[in-house]
């Protein structure tokens, strides 16, 4: 089968990218900006150059496919600045994608989506997830929808944090959650491919409290370091100042704030830790 992968240059989409190669899928990865190849190249040396968010672009992409994987999505880093919104890409530029594989023979539309998006519609990160999500399903081509609570790799900034000593707890952190390591969620991603019409939503092997993540993200990157305390209304405080300056920042932050406040436990369906994974990247055996 030949496969069509879009947002193959974050982590997720190599791993996805290796998993499919290890199971003999032949692979196509969708990129805009060729400087950011490093990584893919050893693992496949099909690409497409294009544009999602110009759908003259994206015209005929879908043609001689029979799989697509989109992994498309806006960076919820506050250290990424790029203009587009959440809504352009998580919601138009894969909008963009399903119109052209409907014109096409695409057997199979396969969208990594977000853990309960149908529950926080008021918040903009999960609106457009969960839109698409119901554009998809009444498309008519066969879909599968993956809802992760969070990948280990979305870490990363905090992991950067720890390491000057600027990682913070916010409020009890007393909340739930599972995240995947992006690998084995590549293998779940890969598998569904077998499936039909379905929604799978996959977490990690074990749970943690918010704060028990922070503490092994710290312990594992300095621990001579200290996590700081802010309380939760400060930072909804900070929120409220934040929509009227810069509406992309807000939505983040929004996202992160209401995690916050919630259990958001999945299915655990992972095998790696967060402590095997942090530890396999201070020793450079992972990406």
């Amino acid at each position: 089968m030949k496969v069509l992968l879009f947002g193959a240059t974050g982590n997720l989409g190599q791993a996805m990218a290796n998993e499919l190669k290890q199971k003999g899928y032949e692979t196509t990865c969708v990129v805009r900006d060729t400087s950011k190849l490093k990584g893919l190249e050893s693992i496949t040396d099909k690409f497409i150059n294009a544009d999602v968010t110009n759908p003259v672009s994206l015209i005929n992409i879908c043609s001689s496919f029979d799989i697509i994987i989109s992994a498309l999505g806006k960076s919820v880093s506050p250290n990424d600045n790029s203009k587009p919104s959440f809504k352009d890409i998580d919601y138009i530029a894969n909008s963009n994608i399903l119109n052209e594989a409907k014109k096409s023979t695409v057997k199979k539309f396969i969208y990594i989506s977000a853990f309960h998006s149908e529950k926080y519609l008021h918040l903009e990160y999960f609106k457009v997830h969960h839109e698409f999500s119901q554009k998809l399903i009444s498309s008519g081509i066969n879909y599968t929808i993956i809802k992760p609570p969070a990948i280990f790799s979305a870490f990363k900034d905090m992991v950067e944090m720890a390491k000057k000593g600027q990682l913070i707890n916010i409020g009890l952190g007393d909340k739930k959650t599972n995240p995947i390591y992006e690998g084995d969620l590549a293998g779940i991603i890969v598998e569904s491919i077998k499936g039909s019409n379905q929604i799978i939503e996959a977490g990690g092997k074990v749970i943690y409290t918010r704060r028990q993540i922070n503490e092994i993200i710290q312990k594992s990157t300095n621990p001579e370091k200290k996590i700081r305390y802010a309380p939760l209304s400060l930072f909804k405080l900070i929120l409220s100042l934040m929509k009227l300056i810069n509406k992309n920042l807000f939505d983040k932050y929004s996202f992160f704030i209401e995690v916050m406040q919630h259990d958001t436990i999945a299915p655990q369906l992972g095998k790696m830790t967060l402590e095997e994974y942090l530890t396999l990247k201070k020793q450079n055996t992972i990406q």
